[in-house]
């Protein structure tokens, strides 16, 4: 219809009327390809919007595993010390041999911290980080996924596997039907249990372990990696916060 008008106008050289159509010509493509703009970033502004709250989620979760692992790694540390405090004075500090043997078994334990970085990774590799216009927070959160892994979360100490081939399977099996406990989340947890066996035989299992230099090498130096990922947990925990507050801010209304 329009094209029509134009030709028709231009056939009987109406100038002023060929001009008025052009500027309408130019306007209406000029409007078509903002509002095509405008519909282009409301997508990505909902696509990022969306990317942000399933990190924000992410973030939650992290928080909360590092809470579970710096007071799971605190229990580790401190069966530890006891430990090795016996070994190396002979003070029982009021334990019975039993709950000094449980001690080094419970020194074995590890948990592992893996950083929930499934939905930053999936926004990397689709090449969107772009969606996250603010380069501040840009900037945050790759800081904090970029430097997520450190062997001290995720160690398992050679001390884990020699004194669990020094205490009976037996004793092993007990410890771990009743004196430990699990859930699918990867959270773990001490339980109080009675002793299983006498106080001779317990005695005869710790004097085995606790002379064993090189033993007693291995807890320590597994004693002092836990107070390491402790150090680091509490850094991690601090930049998570710091970032899921960014997050959070970037998502208010």
């Amino acid at each position: 219809m329009l094209l029509r008008r134009v030709i028709a106008h231009f056939r009987k050289q109406e100038w002023t009327a060929i001009a008025i159509d052009f500027v309408i010509v130019v306007v209406g493509v000029f409007i078509g390809i903002q509002v095509a703009n405008w519909n282009a970033a409301r997508v990505d502004d909902q696509r990022a919007h969306s990317y942000l709250e399933r990190i924000s989620d992410d973030l939650d979760t992290d928080l909360a595993n590092y809470a579970d692992r710096l007071q799971f790694w605190s229990r580790v540390s401190s069966f530890g010390r006891t430990a090795l405090a016996y070994a190396e004075t002979g003070d029982t500090g009021d334990l019975t041999q039993w709950e000094l043997l449980l001690a080094y078994f419970q020194a074995s334990q590890v948990a592992e911290f893996v950083t929930t970085d499934a939905t930053y990774d999936e926004l990397k590799s689709a090449g969107e980080l772009g969606l996250i216009t603010n380069l501040d927070l840009r900037n945050a959160l790759a800081g904090y996924y970029t430097n997520a892994g450190n062997p001290a979360l995720s160690e398992r100490p050679a001390y884990r596997m020699h004194v669990r081939g020094v205490i009976p399977v037996d004793v092993q099996s007990y410890i771990w039907t009743t004196c430990y406990g699990s859930n699918p989340q990867g959270e773990q947890v001490f339980l109080d249990c009675a002793p299983p066996i006498g106080e001779r035989r317990a005695a005869d299992i710790v004097n085995r372990i606790k002379r064993d230099e090189a033993l007693m090498a291995e807890l320590r130096y597994w004693v002092s990696t836990m107070q390491v990922a402790a150090i680091i947990g509490r850094n991690r925990t601090a930049l998570a916060t710091e970032v899921r507050a960014a997050v959070a801010a970037e998502l208010a209304p």
